[in-house]
């Protein structure tokens, strides 16, 4: 029943808007610092997962683009991408983060969209891998980036944010890259 008010509408995927930046905080806090869905990190960290300064930022930057799942006005969804400056090698890469599915509705496919959407937006701008820095202690988000076409660099870097916040000391960050179009012979890492 088209219209049905009990029927929830299908999300909308579309790049955030400053008017977004409060429900992005929240969906991000409740989706790796709430005690519900799979990718909460509650366990292992401290502390806001996002500020709205930080989000703010990325709106402003041309090398940003945050995309956001939104039905009936509420945002169900975000991901961002960084193009970073080809490298020596000629080889151009974006960072994917800020990567969160409302808790909710976690398991139903909507991070997959997000991450498909980005990507196609990347490749028609020219990028050969995607990466992202998955945290330490997490083999299940690991498995899921697997399955997803991402592989381990084998490359780990610090914590991303305050290492006061951890609660695990010493915890880090785990490199996996995407290919997306790479050059014949080149590989990622």
């Amino acid at each position: 029943m088209s219209g049905d008010a009990a029927t929830p509408s299908a999300p909308v995927l579309r790049p955030a808007r400053d008017g977004d930046i409060p429900q992005i905080v929240d969906l991000v806090q409740r989706a790796y610092r709430g005690e519900g869905g799979w990718t909460t990190e509650a366990h292992l960290v401290d502390g806001a997962r996002a500020e709205a300064a930080e989000v703010r930022d990325m709106l402003a930057s041309p090398a940003v683009h945050l995309l956001v799942a939104e039905a009936d006005g509420m945002l169900q969804g975000c991901a961002y991408t960084r193009i970073d400056p080809a490298d020596a090698t000629g080889v151009v890469r974006a960072e994917l983060g800020l990567f969160a599915v409302d808790p909710a509705l976690q398991g139903l496919g909507l991070g997959s969209r997000l991450l498909e959407a980005q990507v196609e937006q990347l490749l028609g701008r020219g990028v050969d891998v995607l990466m992202i820095q998955v945290l330490q202690s997490r083999p299940e988000l690991q498995a899921w980036y697997t399955r997803h076409g991402f592989v381990s660099t084998g490359q780990a870097v610090p914590f991303a944010g305050d290492p006061a916040l951890l609660k695990v000391a010493g915890l880090g960050m785990d490199v996996m890259e995407r290919p997306l179009a790479l050059s014949p012979g080149v590989q990622p890492g």
